[in-house]
């Protein structure tokens, strides 16, 4: 086989492999959205046991952020953040449940956020 044809066959298979692993990769839910004075807004999602996010925020304000989940009348929360503009971190579930990430407004203006959500394997 000569050479020009070995790096073209090689180049096709890298190339494969490139994609078959970006299309193997979980993309990241994005979101941009705006809470009011004293509000909340909150996204939700379904985790199996030993499923695992990574988040990210950025906030035009501060606020409140949690990640939490209902049992019973119980809530839990394993993650917490106050009064940030800012935040990132990961989260492995130890229980397969409904988790929402919650941001609150506690200020007396508007404020846009912007952020994402990514399933890890």
């Amino acid at each position: 086989m000569d050479l020009g044809r070995h790096r073209r066959i090689r180049r096709r298979l890298i190339g494969a492999a490139l994609l078959a692993a970006h299309l193997a990769t979980p993309a990241a839910e994005a979101w941009r959205f705006d809470i009011e004075p004293r509000g909340f807004d909150e996204h939700c999602l379904h985790l199996g046991v030993g499923e695992a996010i990574r988040w990210r925020f950025t906030a035009t304000g501060t606020v409140d952020f949690n990640i939490h989940a209902h049992r019973g009348n119980e809530v839990i929360y394993p993650v917490r953040r106050h009064r940030v503009s800012r935040a990132s971190g990961s989260f492995r579930s130890r229980a397969a449940e409904d988790y929402c990430l919650m941001w609150t407004n506690k200020d007396v203006a508007a404020v846009s956020l912007r952020g994402s959500v990514e399933r890890l394997r």
